[in-house]
């Protein structure tokens, strides 16, 4: 079922790109973001004001906390803002539904201060054409509640059994503290399925290095 969201879009070469280091996004995922730099705040002004409404979120290589001048992973995901609301303190929360992986051809500064980018969509063409079909993901379920508690992170165990979204895999990548190439690894892999078993592979290697460091301990 081709999903109507994505036939209402009309695909430019030209967006404006969030670089945000440990973070990716994936077709037909939400992803919520507090804005508050002034030069993001003029990229969601004019985001908005475009028929598209499009961002395309992609991560930063090497970058350092004081160091503006930084290269860009070559593949990104654009998302539509879907949700916009600007609260007293001047911040703009925005939620955006991701839309297509893409190239990243170019990119520069623009007048406004913050980048935009010239991409290429072709490679990513099956994403403009979502067919949900639901897995059985107890083994990663399983995997992933070790990893949370190798990582001390507090989770609804119950809710993640009941989670069967097709794409749950896409998810559960966005929210857990990969490294950075891990992430970027997982956001270039094209097939759904691919991505669960690569996330599969990443989350017990995880694990079988603690159990190792562990072990070695004692």
């Amino acid at each position: 079922m081709v999903n109507n969201f994505i036939k209402e879009i009309k695909l430019p070469k030209t967006i404006p790109i969030f670089p945000l280091k440990g973070v990716v996004m994936f077709p037909d995922t939400y992803l919520p973001l507090n804005i508050f730099e002034p030069r993001y705040l003029k990229m969601i002004d004019q985001a908005i004001s475009n028929e598209n409404r499009l961002i395309g979120m992609i991560q930063p290589k090497n970058i350092k906390e004081s160091d503006d001048e930084f290269s860009l992973f070559e593949v990104g995901c654009a998302g539509k803002i879907i949700k916009f609301e600007e609260t007293e303190d001047n911040r703009y929360l925005i939620t955006l539904k991701g839309l297509s992986r893409f190239n990243l051809i170019s990119e520069s500064i623009n007048n406004k201060n913050f980048k935009e980018a010239n991409i290429n969509w072709k490679n990513f063409s099956k994403d403009l054409d979502l067919k949900e079909k639901t897995s059985d993901f107890s083994t990663l379920k399983t995997t992933l509640k070790k990893y949370f508690k190798l990582k001390k992170i507090r989770a609804n165990m119950d809710a993640i059994d009941s989670f069967n979204d097709y794409n749950f895999a896409d998810q559960i990548t966005m929210i857990c503290p990969l490294e950075i190439n891990e992430k970027q690894l997982l956001l270039e892999t094209f097939s759904l399925t691919k991505r669960i078993n690569l996330l599969q592979t990443l989350l017990d290697g995880h694990i079988n290095e603690n159990n190792l460091s562990e072990l070695s301990k004692h």
